[in-house]
């Protein structure tokens, strides 16, 4: 686990950079299930997107923990 990322000279905090990676595995997941029209079953696609982004970063603090 990160205790902190340093970029330039900006301190930042692990979450930030576990939300980055997070948002650059959510991308390619949602297209894939966009491509296999997983989200015309689903009730609330909006909501499905926002709670597979957590599930995702989540997982990702859990490994890095």
């Amino acid at each position: 686990m990160f205790s902190e990322a340093q970029i330039g000279s900006i301190l930042y905090a692990p979450i930030v950079l576990y939300c980055i990676l997070g948002a650059i595995i959510f991308v390619p997941v949602r297209f894939i299930l966009g491509r296999l029209r997983v989200f015309s079953i689903v009730w609330h696609p909006a909501l499905f997107e926002v709670a597979l982004y957590f599930i995702i970063t989540g997982a990702i603090v859990l490994l890095a923990a």
